[in-house]
């Protein structure tokens, strides 16, 4: 049986992806698939990338990719899932998954530096406009793929973050699924219509 932070965490994942019309959807850093496999039984065409293969499970429904997640071309999909992958990057990655992403809605599930939670994290540091803590990551299947540390943004960096990167509406669930954890979902500026003939 899934434990009560798992269960909250598909209801929110389900929850925001239903706001959403379906077509495309990348899970970037899938681990074990169980959110790339729950989109694809709701009509989502899904691939998972993930960097490491022995997690993977093997169905089908689902379009599996092994690769670095820096490397994947994000253009084709719809909607991107970034689900528990966020928090174990560098800044400079975050920064540049953010970029790549711009203009296609976000599912965001991550880790911030918000002061409630029990992760050994360093002072805060201020790194331009954005403030958060480094982690050092424990070196464990889950853990990160390639870094030795992680940032970990403050709530107002990562909102600043997403808005720096286009995304002026973001959306924040509550109660936190732990107490330094939760969903975001991030929506882009609307494309502009073309003028109708």
């Amino acid at each position: 049986m899934p434990s009560a932070i798992l269960v909250r965490r598909y209801q929110l994942f389900d929850s925001m992806l239903g706001l959403l019309p379906r077509g495309r959807l990348v899970d970037l850093g899938t681990g074990h698939g169980a959110f790339a496999l729950r989109a694809a039984q709701q009509g989502w065409q899904v691939t998972g990338v993930d960097a490491r293969a022995d997690r993977i499970p093997d169905d089908p429904t689902v379009t599996w990719q092994i690769t670095d997640i820096r490397e994947v071309d994000l253009a084709p999909y719809d909607v991107i899932a970034c689900l528990g992958l966020f928090y174990h990057l560098e800044l400079e990655d975050q920064l540049a998954l953010l970029r790549r992403c711009a203009g296609t809605p976000l599912i965001l599930d991550t880790h911030v530096d918000n002061g409630g939670g029990k992760h050994p994290l360093s002072e805060r540091q201020t790194f331009g406009p954005y403030t958060g803590s480094y982690y050092r990551e424990p070196g464990r299947l889950t853990s990160s793929w390639i870094n030795e540390r992680s940032f970990w943004p403050t709530p107002e960096t990562l909102h600043q973050m997403l808005a720096d990167h286009g995304y002026p509406v973001v959306l924040e669930a509550h109660p936190y699924v732990v107490p330094d954890r939760t969903f975001y979902l991030a929506l882009p500026e609307p494309r502009p219509v073309g003028d109708e003939e």
